[in-house]
């Protein structure tokens, strides 16, 4: 578990630096302050109030749990690809994140970025996408096994993701 210690010293500091500049949203705080290597529209652009509904939807989300899949992350819902070393990837893993995937509501075309995306991998992150070439070879290769075994099926088109393309899969029916 993370220190709650670091909650009140973050909010301290922000509050000082909004004071100190009120014309600014939440989001152009948090997107000056963290520097990212890549533009984040959707944070630096949020209105003040968005940002407050979206938290008190959340707040309600946590404290109702009326729907389950909304409360857990994706990340803890699927087999992890993304997190262990790319040598230990199987078939079977990736047959049980199908599984996973078949009896969820969830519906992505299956690429081994977006594999990786679900689980949380940062892959908008360019420098750590290319450490993940091996991870990505051997991904493709589980999932052309997964296509001759008949639980996949190749898309037509490509997936393009980040200039990258790749082979795209559905989950057969």
């Amino acid at each position: 578990m993370r220190d709650t210690n670091r909650i009140p010293k973050i909010l301290n500091e922000l509050e000082r630096i909004w004071k100190a500049n009120p014309d600014f949203r939440l989001g152009q705080l948090i997107v000056v302050g963290t520097k990212p290597k890549e533009a984040c529209p959707e944070v630096f652009y949020i209105e003040d109030e968005n940002l407050l509904e979206g938290l008190l939807n959340f707040e309600n989300k946590v404290d109702l749990k009326t729907n389950e899949s909304e409360s857990i992350p994706d990340w803890k819902k699927y087999p992890n690809v993304s997190r262990i070393e790319h040598e230990e990837l199987s078939v079977e893993l990736l047959s049980e994140l199908i599984n996973a995937l078949k009896k969820s509501d969830k519906r992505i075309v299956i690429t081994p970025i977006n594999l990786m995306k679900l689980n949380g991998a940062p892959v908008s992150d360019l420098t750590w996408l290319l450490s993940q070439k091996p991870r990505i070879k051997v991904l493709k290769k589980l999932l052309r096994e997964l296509e001759k075994n008949g639980i996949i099926i190749e898309r037509k088109s490509k997936q393009d993701f980040l200039g990258i393309k790749e082979i795209g899969y559905d989950i057969f029916e």
